[in-house]
Parts: structure tokens; sequence; C-alpha cells
């Protein structure tokens, strides 16, 4: 390849490396008006653009080069997948479906996309097409995983199970997973295991919301009920978004706990995020009757 390419490539990349992303920008752009056949500078100016929140410009660069090369499969399989990160999946999978090459990657996109389009039934088809080309580990453990979710999704418990455990034969040290096996475990009425692999899930990631929120709800079901309000209070405390439930379901960990005035706070403060949500609205009906009896009791 051209040497004059290859130094400005290599002059552009130790920019970026220093977070000099305005130089980077300038070589690649006279990158592209020296060398417009070749795809490298295309794709490292839209990476800088995607990097720096620019998605219109990233976008434009992508469509530029895929305009001049219009068969390159390996380009437009790149701009797919800088749709599915934008969370483009209709126009994502669209692309997908006009590739006329047979390939196991391409399976797996086109399953995830239909995955995120709520089409378990067709995410679920491509998804096992692509298990059975025996690609990459990772990436099939990820294609079991999703293949879980949406069994899971379907309420296809013992479907999911089977899937999740698959996943795990290949990675056990993926705290989504374990989430996952959890939420099986839950609804199929098998606290004690669900509660084994929330606790694992929480090993491996300390720090997400979800573990805690879902380890509440089981201990709740497993009459722990103090290891409850813990848990829905660290969910809370890690959490950016806290909803209404939120409030309702610590509530409820306070209320079985005998905690009454705790929880006639937090019913309350779940009420104030939503005044129809059903669970705080009973919850705080029932802990006002509770505290009106012991009242009449003390007197």
């Amino acid at each position: 390849m051209d040497y004059k390419f290859q130094h400005k490539i290599k002059s552009a990349k130790e920019f970026e490396a220093q977070g000099k992303y305005l130089h980077a920008i300038q070589v690649y752009q006279l990158l592209i008006n020296e060398f417009p056949e070749l795809p490298e500078p295309y794709i490292n100016l839209a990476d800088i653009y995607q990097l720096n929140g620019k998605k219109k410009s990233a976008e434009k660069i992508l469509k530029l080069i895929l305009d001049r090369q219009p068969d390159n499969y390996e380009i437009k399989l790149y701009y797919i997948q800088f749709l599915m990160h934008n969370k483009e999946w209709d126009k994502a999978l669209n692309l997908l479906l006009s590739l006329s090459i047979e390939d196991p990657f391409a399976s797996y996109l086109t399953g995830y996309c239909y995955f995120n389009l709520n089409d378990y039934e067709l995410a679920k088809v491509h998804l096992l097409s692509f298990i059975i080309s025996d690609e990459e580990p990772e990436l099939i453990h990820d294609a079991y995983l999703i293949i879980a979710k949406l069994e899971l999704e379907l309420n296809q418990y013992e479907n999911a199970l089977k899937y999740a455990k698959k996943a795990e034969v290949m990675y056990d040290d993926d705290w989504e997973l374990k989430l996952i096996i959890a939420k099986i475990y839950y609804y199929l009425k098998m606290y004690t295991h669900s509660s084994d692999s929330i606790n694992k899930g929480i090993k491996i990631n300390k720090k997400e919301a979800a573990l805690y929120k879902w380890a509440g709800k089981i201990n709740l079901k497993l009459d722990n009920f103090n290891k409850a309000k813990k848990c829905f209070e660290k969910h809370i405390d890690l959490n950016d978004d806290i909803t209404s439930n939120d409030y309702a379901y610590l509530a409820d960990a306070c209320l079985k706990s005998g905690k009454l005035n705790e929880a006639l706070n937090f019913y309350n403060t779940a009420i104030k995020l939503d005044p129809k949500n059903k669970l705080a609205l009973e919850g705080k009906s029932t802990t006002n009757d509770l505290l009106n009896n012991k009242l009449a009791s003390d007197v």
C-alpha cells in the first residue's frame, strides 16, 4: 500500500491516542480526499465522530463510502453495526435482509435485531442458525443468552432455562446471565435456586442495581424480609431512574418485617410518584389499618 497513506494513517492514529481528535479528523479528511477508494479513513473518522457524540456526522461519512463502494460487504456490515449501536433496529434489519452473502455473523446480527423489535420467533430462527455455524464462543454464548431472554419473554421458562444453562457452560462469570437464571427460577417458583443464582450475580458485579432489585423480590418470597429491605435500599441507592414500584417494593419489605412507620413513609413516596400505583395504595391501606389497631391496643 502507498507509503504516504500508511504514514498519514499512523499519524492520525497517534493523534487519536493522544486525544487530539481535531488533528486526527483533519488527517482523515485529507486521506479521504487523496485516497477516496480506501475505506479505513472513513471508518476511523466515523469512529471519532461517534465517540464524540456526533452521530449525524458519523453516519454521513459512512454513507459516503457506501455510495462509493456499494458492493463492499465489510463496509455494509460495519454500517449495520453502527445503526444497531444507535438502536436503529428497523434500518439495520432492512440492510441485513438485503445482503446476498451467506454469513453466520449476519445471521447473529439479524437475530439480535429481530429480538430488539420483539419478533421473538424470527429472532430465535436466526440465532439458532448462527449457533450451528460453530463460530467464535463469545458470540455463541451471547446467542444462547438472547434466546434465553426471548423464551423468558414468551413465558417459556423450561426452554429459557435450557438455553441459559447452555450459555452458562461457556461463560460462568456473566452477571447478566446469573440474573436471567435467577428470574427463570423465580417464575418457576424455585426460590432457593433463584437466590443462589442472584447471589452469584452480585458477587460478580456489586454495582448493578437490577441484581439487588431481584434479590429483594426473591428474599420476599423466602420470607427473608430484613434482607429484602436491604436489597431494595441498595437498588434505590444505585439506580438513577427510580420508579414508584421501587419504593412500593421497599415499603412491602418494611411492612412484612414489622417496620410500619417506615412502610407508610415509603408507600407515600410511591404514591407521590404514581397516584394510581395499586400495590402502593393497597399496602398503605393495610399499613394504616395495622397502625390504627396498634394504637387502639395501646390505649
